[in-house]
């Protein structure tokens, strides 16, 4: 149909005649689908502006850049309070104690470049129903008794001196340092591990730590979706009313949540363990809400692994060079000697004397970390620790090459010290910094013929095969091919373990939890009884796998002829 030409501008009168020649047209109702795209468009910029209003009203963690010499101050967080300085209306009333917290909203929140942190209670704010208490002693031998009694607040001086020295450590006296217990503060990663492994990490840390920070995510290493383990629902929350009571009524013990805002394209091109490191940036909220100060110790490892007891009593006690006050900080950490197990407690790797890392002998881990307070990130003072750049957005992530990675300060101490005039200070650690910077703190073991270790690391201790090839497939270092290969196929940790189920064991393996060199043994696993099931769960476990994958390869010979 050909469309009437009107020409333009035309005057009032001439709009008014025309006007009147043109008949009337019967009014049509406009579609329902019209409204309807009116209604969705004012929705989505109410929320567009919401949600603007929402980002804008945080403080985030986004750094700011310095335009004089392009220095990344990490220390932008939120101001936060200690615990004793809260408001009484950011306290949760005594009625809202009794039920699972379901609505993560009604968590103080702080969001960040990289996605947000949600705070939750800890377990000295909540009261736990009497169907969830739990009662941890009622399973312990004599001997885990003897050893878990021993948080008197009366030092016994003697038996201090002694266990500082079979570490190499001084002791305290009234001209160096004050004889008192240094509070620690913990800090590790929580998702899908096994109950096995939180017990027997948790009984060695019962009733010493401070704070035990847990940070819990809903997606993996590689940006992975997955459900909430102790959030959401009434089983979530029973499971988080067991963790509370794990580390013992003296401990602070608090799950928090991290929900990432990045994507997969967004982290392409960076190191595996990025999301991890942002995670872990949580650790410093909670760690400045409960009222860390310069001269408490920080400890950052993985929840399967822990510092031994006695070891964390030394490191409470002991004259610690590196715990010492007026630290430069580069290079302040306390790393673990750590004997490492794989699936079992009768599975472990040989302890190779006077050696850190992997050889043709054996094998010892070195994680967790410590540091003092005075250099961690929220802590320290920023005057005496200029910030350092970073990879991720400047101020997130790892250090830059020659900016403090691997004892690298090159181009801190020239772009960002000399400015400032000064020399031989390093910058302040974020968690990441105190787990990843491997080379930058001293290793113990004890000064005995075995160095006896430190730290344990139980490796692997899942409950069924499905769980262990998520793992490989999903978190750091992933293996895309993991869910189809046989276990022992997946890495050579778990071709040990498949090979100490059959009671094979391999050259670098210890044979028994009996044979290990070394006056250190975990405490959960003094216990027989607890052995002997976790080998004989493993055991089933590598029994079902090699079924269903001799059977594959079976079959398959079958129809190409070969059987």
């Amino acid at each position: 149909m050909a469309q009437r030409q009107v020409s333009f501008p035309l005057s009032q009168s001439q709009f008014s005649r025309r006007q009147k020649r043109r008949p009337r047209r019967a009014k049509t109702k406009k579609p329902a689908s019209i409204y309807l795209l009116v209604a969705a468009a004012f929705a989505i910029t109410v929320i567009f502006y919401a949600i603007n209003y929402l980002y804008y009203s945080h403080t985030t963690l986004v750094a700011n850049l310095d335009d004089d010499d392009d220095v990344v101050d990490s220390q932008q967080l939120p101001p936060v309070e200690n615990d004793q300085n809260r408001n009484k209306e950011e306290q949760r009333t005594e009625d809202d104690r009794d039920d699972p917290e379901t609505d993560m909203n009604k968590f103080r929140s702080i969001s960040s470049s990289h996605g947000s942190f949600f705070f939750g209670s800890d377990s000295h704010q909540v009261k736990i129903p009497k169907s969830d208490v739990v009662d941890l002693s009622a399973s312990w031998t004599p001997l885990q008794r003897e050893l878990l009694d021993d948080d008197s607040d009366v030092i016994d001086v003697e038996r201090e001196k002694k266990r500082c020295a079979s570490y190499g450590f001084g002791f305290p006296s009234d001209a160096t340092l004050p004889l008192r217990r240094r509070r620690l503060f913990y800090g590790a990663m929580i998702s899908g591990d096994s109950e096995e492994v939180i017990k027997a990490t948790s009984m060695e840390q019962y009733n010493i730590f401070h704070t035990v920070s847990l940070i819990e995510s809903n997606s993996t290493h590689n940006l992975t979706p997955k459900q909430w383990r102790f959030f959401g629902s009434e089983d979530a929350s029973k499971e988080l009313n067991w963790l509370y009571q794990l580390f013992g009524p003296k401990t602070k013990v608090s799950v928090d949540y991290y929900v990432t805002s990045l994507s997969k394209a967004q982290i392409s091109g960076f190191y595996e363990l990025l999301t991890e490191h942002l995670q872990r940036e949580g650790h410093l909220y909670r760690w400045k809400f409960n009222g860390m100060r310069p001269d408490d110790i920080a400890i950052v490892g993985d929840i399967d692994e822990t510092f031994s007891r006695d070891f964390l009593r030394a490191l409470q006690i002991c004259d610690v060079p590196n715990f010492r006050p007026g630290q430069s900080c580069r290079t302040p950490k306390v790393t673990a000697s750590t004997l490492m197990f794989e699936a079992s407690p009768e599975c472990s790797w040989n302890v190779v004397k006077n050696w850190i890392g992997d050889n043709a002998e054996g094998r010892r881990w070195f994680h967790p970390d410590a540091i003092l307070g005075e250099c961690v990130d929220q802590i320290g003072d920023t005057e005496l620790h200029p910030p350092t750049k970073r990879v991720y957005l400047g101020s997130h992530g790892k250090r830059m090459d020659l900016y403090g990675h691997d004892s690298e300060f090159t181009f801190y101490d020239s772009n960002i010290l000399e400015d400032l005039k000064m020399e031989g200070q390093g910058p302040l650690w974020l968690p990441n910094d105190i787990r990843e910077e491997n080379w930058m703190g001293k290793p113990v073991w004890k000064k005995d013929k075995w160095n006896s270790v430190t730290g344990y690391h139980f490796h692997n201790f899942f409950s069924d095969m499905k769980e262990i090839r998520f793992k490989y497939a999903t978190y750091a270092h992933p293996d895309s091919k993991a869910l189809g290969k046989p276990l022992r196929q997946i890495h050579k940790d778990l071709d040990m373990a498949v090979r100490c189920a059959h009671g094979k064991h391999a050259k670098k393996a210890e044979i028994s939890f009996e044979s290990i060199p070394s006056t250190s043994r975990p405490i959960y696993y003094l216990n027989e009884e607890a052995r002997h099931a976790r080998h004989s769960l493993w055991q089933d476990i590598v029994r079902k796998d090699d079924a269903k994958y001799d059977q594959s390869i079976a079959n398959l010979r079958r129809r190409n002829g070969k059987l």
